[in-house]
C-alpha cells in the first residue's frame, strides 16, 4: 500500500507530468478526499517535488519527475535529526539556577527562590532533584544542619555546590538511570 503522497505523485505523473493539474482533477484521478489531496500536495511541495503554478494548479518539478521515474519511497517523519526542545522555565531549571547562586543551601532556601505559586509538593520535588544531584556527584551534603522551625526539629540538611561541579547555566537533566549534563554533554550513570 503506497502512502498518500506517493499515490498522488504517481497519479499526477501518469495523468500529466509536464502540464498543470488542478486539485479537483487530482481528487478525481486518485479517489482521495480533498483534505488528503491538499495535505499530500503540501508535503510534495515542501520536498520540492511539486510546485504550485496558479490558484489550485500544480505541476511536477524536475525532481518530482526524477523521483517517480526512480520509484522513490516517500515516508513520514522528520528529514533529519533535530535536538529536543528544552523548556527554559521548569521547576528544576529554576532550582539549578538557585543552587548556582546560593552555593550552600537547604531546601527551604531554594524553595523561597524558585516558588511561583501553584506547584504541588514543591519541597518534595526539590528534595528528589537534590538527591539525584548528590548521587551524580554535583552536590556534597554538609555535616552541619540549619536550625529548624519546630522546637523538636533536627534541622534542615544543607548541601554545597563546589566550583568544579558547576558545569554551566543549563540544568542537569534527570533521566531514569542517569543524569545528562547539557553543558558538558556527559551522561553520568546513577
Amino acid at each position: 500500500m503506497a502512502w498518500v503522497s506517493e499515490q498522488l505523485l504517481n497519479s499526477v505523473r501518469q495523468a500529466s507530468a509536464r502540464e498543470c493539474i488542478t486539485e479537483a482533477r487530482m481528487i478525481e484521478i486518485t479517489g482521495l478526499t480533498a483534505k488528503q489531496v491538499e495535505n499530500a500536495a503540501l508535503k510534495l511541495r515542501k520536498h520540492g517535488l511539486m510546485t504550485k503554478t496558479g490558484k489550485g494548479c500544480h505541476k511536477l518539478t524536475d525532481a518530482g519527475r526524477e523521483a517517480t521515474a526512480a520509484s522513490v519511497k516517500l515516508r513520514s517523519g522528520p528529514r533529519e535529526w533535530t535536538a529536543p526542545k528544552i523548556n527554559k522555565d521548569t521547576l528544576r531549571v529554576r532550582v539549578w539556577r538557585a543552587i548556582r547562586i546560593r552555593r550552600k543551601f537547604s531546601i527551604p532556601d531554594i524553595e523561597m527562590l524558585v516558588a511561583k505559586g501553584g506547584e504541588k509538593d514543591i519541597a518534595s520535588n526539590i528534595g528528589k532533584y537534590i538527591r539525584v544531584l548528590v548521587k551524580a556527584g554535583y552536590l556534597v551534603e554538609l555535616p552541619r544542619r540549619e536550625a529548624g522551625t519546630a522546637l523538636t526539629s533536627n534541622g534542615f540538611k544543607r548541601w554545597w555546590l563546589r566550583d568544579e561541579n558547576d558545569t554551566g547555566p543549563q540544568a542537569p537533566v534527570w533521566r531514569k538511570t542517569s543524569v545528562y549534563d547539557p553543558n558538558t554533554e556527559v551522561e553520568v550513570a546513577l
